[in-house]
C-alpha cells in the first residue's frame, strides 16, 4: 500500500510538473500582430489594434491551457473586452500603458466599458456559466518598474467603465500595477473571489461621477436583486469575497478608496485585510458593509474630506469581527463631516429595502482595539448605539 501511495504522488508530481514546464511564454510589443489571424483588415484600425493583438495571444493561452503573456514597453489602446482565463499570467514591462479607448472607429462594433474580464472569452457570453467560487483560477497581472491601466476618464453614455472585472474566481495576484484617472465605474470590481491579493499598487485619478459612492476597489455580492454585478456568466447567487489582502497600497485623489456600498442579507465579506497602504485626498477612504473577520491596520489617511452626499471619511455598518487598529488620521473630516461614522446595533438601510437592515457586532476587545488608533485636525467620530466607549486618542501635533 505505501509503494502504492508514494508511486501515486509521484505520478502525480510528474503530471504537475509536466503541465508546468510545458506553459510558453508569449512577448509581444505594440507594433506586433495578432496571432492566429485574429482582427480581420476591415476590422483592425488604429482604435482596435491593441485589443486585437493582446486578446488573439490570450486567446492562445486559453486554449494552450495556461501560460505567459509579456508586453514590452509602448501604449496599448484598449477599445474591447480582454478575457482572462486560469492559469494566464501577464508581465507588463516597464513603461507599457493600458490605455481605455471609448470607439472602435465602426458603427457596427461598439466599444465594450471593460478593459479587462477574468473568464475564458469561450464562456463569456454563457448565462450563469459560473457561481460560487468555482470560476477561473489562478490568474495574474504584474507590473514591471512603471506599468499603468489607464481609464483616460471615460466616459461612455454613463456606463460603469471598469479596468478589471473578477467575478468567482481564486488565487487572483495584481502587483505593482497604477490604476488611473476612473469616473464612472471601478478600477477593480471583485465580487464572490477568494484569495485575492493586491500589493504595490496605486490608485489615483478620478473626475466626479455624480454618484460619489466609486470606489477603486469595489466588494461586492453578484445579486440579481441589487445589480451591482451585470456580467451574463455570474450565477448571481450571492457568494461574498473571502480572504483578500490589499496590502503596500497608495490611494489618492480618488471619490472612494475601498469599499461596500450595496449588500446580500445575511452574506459577509470574509477575512478582507487592509494594511499597510496610504490614503491621501480620498473623499471615502474606506467603507466596511457586511465584512466579517476584518483587519484593518497600519495605515495613513491625509487630507481625507468628506463629500456633500456622504458626510464621513471612513464607515463600518454590519462588521462582524474587527481589527481596527494602529491606523493614522491627518486632517480627515472637518467641521459638519465625520471622520468616522460606526452602526453597531442600528441597520444601515438607506435605500436597502429589499433585506433587512444590517448590524454592527463587535467584542470589548475589538473595541479597545480603536483607542491603538490616532488622529489630528480631524472630524468628530458619529458612534450609534453602540455599548462600547468606541474613540480615537486625540494627540496634539508637537
Amino acid at each position: 500500500m505505501k509503494k502504492f501511495i508514494l508511486y501515486l504522488f509521484c505520478l502525480l508530481s510528474v503530471c504537475f510538473f509536466a503541465d508546468t514546464a510545458s506553459a510558453k511564454t508569449y512577448v509581444i510589443s505594440a507594433d506586433s500582430k495578432p496571432c492566429n489571424g485574429m482582427g480581420g483588415s476591415e476590422k483592425y484600425n488604429s482604435h482596435t489594434k491593441g485589443y486585437y493583438l493582446i486578446s488573439s495571444y490570450l486567446n492562445k493561452i486559453a486554449a494552450e491551457k495556461g501560460g505567459t503573456l509579456v508586453l514590452k514597453k509602448g501604449t496599448y489602446k484598449i477599445s474591447n473586452t480582454l478575457y482572462v482565463a486560469g492559469n494566464t499570467h501577464i508581465i507588463l514591462q516597464d513603461g507599457v500603458v493600458l490605455k481605455k479607448e471609448t470607439t472602435t472607429g465602426r458603427s457596427d462594433m461598439p466599444a465594450a466599458s471593460s478593459m479587462f474580464q477574468f473568464i475564458n472569452g469561450d464562456k463569456a457570453k454563457t448565462e450563469g456559466a459560473y457561481g460560487k467560487h468555482n470560476g477561473e483560477k489562478n490568474i495574474s497581472i504584474t507590473g514591471k518598474g512603471n506599468a499603468e491601466i489607464n481609464l483616460g476618464y471615460a466616459d461612455m453614455e454613463g456606463k460603469d467603465v471598469i479596468g478589471i472585472i473578477m467575478g468567482h474566481n481564486r488565487n487572483v495576484k495584481l502587483k505593482n500595477i497604477t490604476f488611473k484617472n476612473m469616473r464612472y465605474g471601478h478600477m477593480i470590481e471583485m465580487d464572490a473571489c477568494r484569495d485575492v491579493t493586491i500589493t504595490d499598487c496605486t490608485f489615483t485619478g478620478f473626475k466626479p461621477s455624480g454618484k460619489y459612492n466609486k470606489e477603486a476597489i469595489n466588494l461586492d455580492t453578484p445579486d440579481k436583486n441589487r445589480n451591482g454585478f451585470k456580467s451574463v456568466w455570474s450565477k448571481k447567487d450571492g457568494t461574498p469575497n473571502e480572504n483578500v489582502t490589499i496590502k503596500s497600497c497608495v490611494f489618492e485623489n480618488l471619490e472612494a478608496g475601498i469599499g461596500t456600498h450595496r449588500y446580500t442579507g445575511n452574506r459577509y465579506h470574509k477575512n478582507v485585510v487592509i494594511k499597510d497602504c496610504t490614503f491621501e485626498k480620498v473623499q471615502t477612504a474606506i467603507r466596511v458593509l457586511n465584512w466579517k473577520n476584518a483587519v484593518i491596520t497600519k495605515n495613513s489617511f491625509t487630507d481625507c474630506i468628506p463629500n456633500d452626499r456622504y458626510l464621513y471619511s471612513f464607515f463600518i455598518a454590519g462588521a462582524k469581527g474587527i481589527d481596527f487598529s494602529e491606523n493614522v488620521f491627518d486632517h480627515c473630516g472637518n467641521s459638519g463631516k465625520y471622520l468616522l461614522e460606526f452602526w453597531c446595533n442600528r441597520g444601515y438601510a438607506a435605500n436597502q429595502s429589499i433585506y433587512a437592515a444590517t448590524t454592527s457586532k463587535i467584542t470589548e476587545e475589538e473595541a479597545e482595539l480603536f483607542l491603538t488608533n490616532e488622529a489630528w485636525d480631524c472630524g468628530d467620530i458619529h458612534v450609534l448605539d453602540c455599548p462600547y466607549e468606541v474613540d480615537f486618542t486625540e494627540m496634539e501635533e508637537e
